[in-house]
C-alpha cells in the first residue's frame, strides 16, 4: 500500500507518541513529495522527454486494476453520462467500447460501478484485447485475491458487489459479466475495428497508448476517434501528455474539468517517485503548465 514504508522505524507507540510521530511522518512524506513533484520537477520533463526520444517500449508492464480512479468512476456516472443526455432517463442502451482491456479489471469495475450507481441504466460494454490469451482470460472473470485486491481505493461493499468467491478465487458475479463482452481486435487496424464494432458514444482506451510509439500511437488515437459517434466521450489515460494535448485538441474534444486534478492524481498512485526513468511514467500534476486543464485531462468530450 502506499506509504507503507514511507517513514523509518514504525513500530506500535503510546497514544501521545504516536500522534508525533504520525506528525513527523506526514512531514516527511510533504517534503519528499515536494523534492520530486516540485524540485526535481524540470530535470524530470527533460529526462523524461530524452527517454521518449530513445525508448523502443517493449515494456510488459500494465497498469490494469480493479477499481483505480474511484474520481474518475465518479465522473462516468455523473457529468459524463449527463453530457451524452443520460440515457437512463430516455431509456436507450447504452453502448461502451473499451479498448485494450487487458485482463479485463477496468471492464468488470465499470460495469459493477454502473450497476450500482445507476440500477435502471441499460448497458453493455464491448471490449477487446490484441492478446487473445487476454481476452479468454477476461470472458472467464476469475481472479485471484491479490489481482482484485491490488488496488488501495477498493473497499469491501465494492467487492462483495463485484465477486463471488469461489475455492479461494473471486469470480465476478453473472449479472454483471452479462453486461459485457470480449473479443480481439488490434488499435492498429482501423478498418478492423470499424468492421467490428459500431460506433459507439463512449470510447475508453486506457493506459495502452503510451506503450506504442509516438506514430503507432497517432495512428491508435485516429482509430478510436474513428469509433466516436458525433455526440461522444473518450477515456484517455496513460498517453504521452504532449501528444494528447495535441490530438485532442486538433479534433476539437474538450477536456472535462470535473476532478480533474484528482482523477489524474489517483491514476498515477503506482508511478515511481523517479517516473522520468519509466517511459510510461506520468509527470506529477504542475498547475503551473499554461495548459494543465487539457494536458492532465483524462476524459474528453465531442460536443
Amino acid at each position: 500500500m502506499k506509504g507503507a514504508v514511507a517513514f523509518p522505524g514504525y513500530q506500535a507507540k503510546a497514544p501521545a507518541e504516536q500522534r508525533r510521530f504520525d506528525s513527523l511522518r506526514k512531514a516527511y512524506r510533504f517534503v519528499r513529495s515536494y523534492v520530486y513533484d516540485v524540485g526535481l520537477y524540470p530535470y524530470g520533463r527533460y529526462r523524461h522527454h530524452e527517454l521518449l526520444r530513445s525508448s523502443d517500449r517493449l515494456s510488459t508492464h500494465t497498469w490494469t486494476c480493479f477499481y483505480r480512479a474511484p474520481a474518475q468512476l465518479r465522473a462516468l456516472s455523473g457529468p459524463v453520462l449527463d453530457f451524452l443526455g443520460n440515457p437512463q432517463r430516455s431509456g436507450e442502451r447504452l453502448e461502451i467500447l473499451l479498448l485494450a482491456c487487458s485482463s479485463g479489471a477496468e471492464v468488470y469495475t465499470i460495469a459493477s460501478w454502473l450497476m450500482q450507481q445507476l440500477p435502471g441504466l441499460d448497458f453493455h460494454i464491448h471490449a477487446s484485447d490484441l492478446h487473445e490469451e487476454l481476452v479468454q482470460y477476461a470472458r472467464a472473470g476469475k481472479y485471484t485475491p491479490d489481482e482484485v485486491l491490488h488496488s488501495e481505493y477498493i473497499g469491501q461493499p465494492f467487492i462483495d458487489a463485484t465477486f463471488e468467491q469461489v475455492d479461494g478465487a473471486y469470480v465476478v458475479r453473472p449479472e454483471i459479466r452479462k453486461r459485457t463482452s470480449f473479443r480481439q481486435a488490434n488499435l492498429l487496424d482501423g478498418d478492423g475495428l470499424r468492421k467490428q464494432f459500431e460506433k459507439a458514444p463512449l470510447v475508453i482506451a486506457q493506459n495502452v497508448l503510451f506503450h506504442l510509439s509516438p506514430a503507432h500511437a497517432t495512428t491508435a488515437f485516429e482509430n478510436l476517434v474513428s469509433l466516436m459517434t458525433p455526440r461522444a466521450v473518450l477515456l484517455l489515460e496513460g498517453m504521452d501528455l504532449d501528444l494528447r494535448s495535441e490530438l485532442t485538441a486538433g479534433h476539437g474534444l474538450r477536456p472535462l474539468p470535473t476532478d480533474g486534478r484528482q482523477i489524474y492524481e489517483e491514476t498515477r498512485v503506482h508511478t515511481p517517485r523517479d517516473w522520468w526513468n519509466y517511459y510510461w511514467g506520468m509527470e506529477p500534476y504542475t498547475r503551473f503548465h499554461p495548459d494543465r486543464e487539457r494536458r492532465y485531462a483524462t476524459i474528453y468530450l465531442r460536443p
